[in-house]
Formats: structure tokens, C-alpha cells, sequence
């Protein structure tokens, strides 16, 4: 392999409703790389975007020939977009990023110097800046808690999609056919020599995040039942739990009503236990819709996006 080849690096940025970031994305990409000898392109994934997203693209990519545009069929969702992202890339080193320049560019000049000294993949750890907000900063914390006791992978907080990937583990993750694809776990999973590399994060430079309260929860819950069936054993322990519970206590009311002869009230109590075992079941048959649904997504076999168009402008 010869230097240049080896030195050529593909960063993919998926983007959804980022007209005012992409402009100075590339901007920033450009300055960090100027004085390097880094050869690179960047692969910006519109994944369905409603606003300028998708011209803005256009221009971009017809104007320097190291941005190539896929414009995605409609909205798949972000890591659809970072799969369709790397299935493009062609690089010897594959990095992921967000748009919003929360994670900055000049980190990924860091990520490049671990992989020459070996690394295959080099996790991006985030730290947080102080206008987080106190819920985003718990819950997040939080999630990669529960996902990390129940899947027994080593991922930690702050460990989102900024990412080096080397080639050889870009085509392993493009090898796996899973439809419920969650790349933060997988780039965990799949082994190879990884490092993290702590960043401080920047402030969103323009627009919104896309990830509110309620997609995160689904984030959440999609990483969780893609990497463990953890929550199907807990609920055998807890119906067992329940059955045992229910033995005993009928037990005890047998015995105090033919050996005490006290009489039985409770009503109150007795309706709040069958709410509460109607809720627990109600909360486990969801639970197992999860996982059956999940199933019913993987036997369809459909591809995980659709590719609506490409632009590039080839170099003069």
C-alpha cells in the first residue's frame, strides 16, 4: 500500500435538517486539514432532511470535489444514515461525525495519531460542555449504566458517534446484515484494538438538536434490546418472584382463617394488588412486543436505507 493511499481518510456526517451547520462544517474540516498530509473526502448523508439541507449539499459537493453528497430516499434515521455513510467511504480510515461541530474536527487529527500507533478503533469520550442541560447530561449517563450491567459491553458514558473506525473494521460492520442496526454497540462488540480519546465538547453551532426526550427513550430502548435478552430472563425471575410472593401469602390467609378465625378485611389492598400484577403484566407483554417486533424487522429483509441520488464534482 503506498503512502498516499495509506494517507486517504473518509470522514462521514449524517445530517438531518442542517442547513445552517454544513457550510461551516466544511469550512472548519478544510481549516484543520490545510496543513496536514492528510488526503481526505467528507461524505455528508442527507437523510431525508425537510429544510435547505439538501441544495446547500449540492452546492458543497459541486464546489469542492473532496465533498460527496447522498441524499438518502427519505428520513431512516441516524445510524441508517452513518451505515449509509460508510458503506460509501473509501478511505483506509473511516471517521464519524455529527454536523452540529459539537464534536470538533480538530480532535479527529488526535483520533489519526492513535490509529498510526496501532488503534483500529478509536472511541471519541465525550465531556460534556457546561450549557448541557442537567437531564440530557443524567440521562445519558444513566442509559450507558444500564446498557452496560445488562450487556455486559464495555461502553461508557460519553462514548457517542465520533468515532475512527480502521478499514478492516469499517468492512466488518458493513458485513453484518442486521436490520436493527446500533452502531454505538457494535463498534464495542466487534472487538479489534480500541482506544478512547477524551474530548471536550463544543457548543451546537447553529439550529436544534434532533434528539429530544421521546427519541431518545427509543434510542434507549432500541440499544438495549438489540444487545441483550437480559430483560426477557428478568421477567421469568420476576414472574417466578411474583408466584412465590403469591404462595405464601396465601398461604398465610389460609392459616389465619381457619386457625385465628379473624375475619379477612383488606379490599383496598387487594385491588391495589391485582392493578399492580395487571401493570407488571401489561409492562413484560410490552417488553416481549419489543423483542417480537424487532423479529418481524429482521425477517422482512429490507435494506436498512434507500439511496435517492449522489453528488460530486470529480477533481479538474
Amino acid at each position: 500500500m503506498s503512502d498516499s493511499t495509506h494517507n486517504f481518510i473518509s470522514i462521514v456526517v449524517p445530517a438531518y435538517n442542517e442547513e445552517a451547520c454544513l457550510p461551516l462544517l466544511a469550512q472548519v474540516i478544510e481549516q484543520t486539514f490545510s496543513t496536514t498530509q492528510w488526503d481526505y473526502e467528507v461524505i455528508i448523508v442527507n437523510d431525508g432532511s425537510t429544510d435547505r439541507t439538501g441544495p446547500i449539499l449540492d452546492s458543497l459537493a459541486s464546489q469542492d470535489p473532496r465533498v460527496r453528497g447522498l441524499h438518502l430516499a427519505r428520513n431512516f434515521g441516524h445510524q441508517a444514515a452513518m451505515l449509509a455513510g460508510l458503506s460509501e467511504s473509501r478511505g483506509q480510515a473511516v471517521i464519524t461525525m455529527d454536523a452540529d461541530l459539537e464534536q470538533p474536527p480538530s480532535v479527529i487529527l488526535e483520533m489519526l495519531e492513535r490509529w498510526k500507533n496501532g488503534a483500529q478503533i478509536v472511541h471519541g469520550v465525550r465531556q460534556d460542555h457546561p450549557s448541557t442541560g442537567w437531564w440530557k447530561r443524567t440521562s445519558s449517563r444513566w442509559f450507558y449504566k444500564v446498557l452496560r450491567f445488562l450487556s455486559r459491553i464495555p461502553i461508557e458514558p460519553g462514548m457517542l458517534d465520533f468515532r475512527l473506525y480502521d478499514r478492516t473494521v469499517a468492512d466488518a460492520l458493513l458485513s453484518m446484515p442486521e436490520a436493527d442496526f446500533f452502531l454505538r454497540g457494535l463498534s464495542v462488540w466487534v472487538g479489534f484494538a480500541q482506544v478512547r480519546l477524551p474530548y471536550r465538547a463544543s457548543k451546537r453551532v447553529a439550529g436544534r438538536t434532533k434528539f429530544h426526550t421521546r427519541a431518545m427513550f427509543a434510542f434507549a430502548l432500541r440499544g438495549i434490546t438489540s444487545f441483550t435478552t437480559f430483560p426477557l430472563r428478568l421477567a421469568t425471575y420476576l414472574g417466578l418472584l411474583m408466584t412465590l410472593v403469591s404462595l405464601g401469602f396465601g398461604t398465610y390467609v389460609g392459616i389465619r382463617h381457619f386457625f385465628w378465625e379473624h375475619p379477612q378485611p383488606g379490599y383496598a389492598s387487594t385491588i391495589l394488588l391485582i392493578a399492580f400484577l395487571m401493570g407488571v403484566q401489561f409492562l413484560l407483554i410490552g417488553l416481549l412486543g419489543e423483542y417480537v417486533g424487532r423479529i418481524h424487522l429482521e425477517v422482512k429483509h429490507r435494506p436498512r436505507f434507500l439511496v435517492a441520488r449522489r453528488t460530486s464534482r470529480k477533481p479538474q
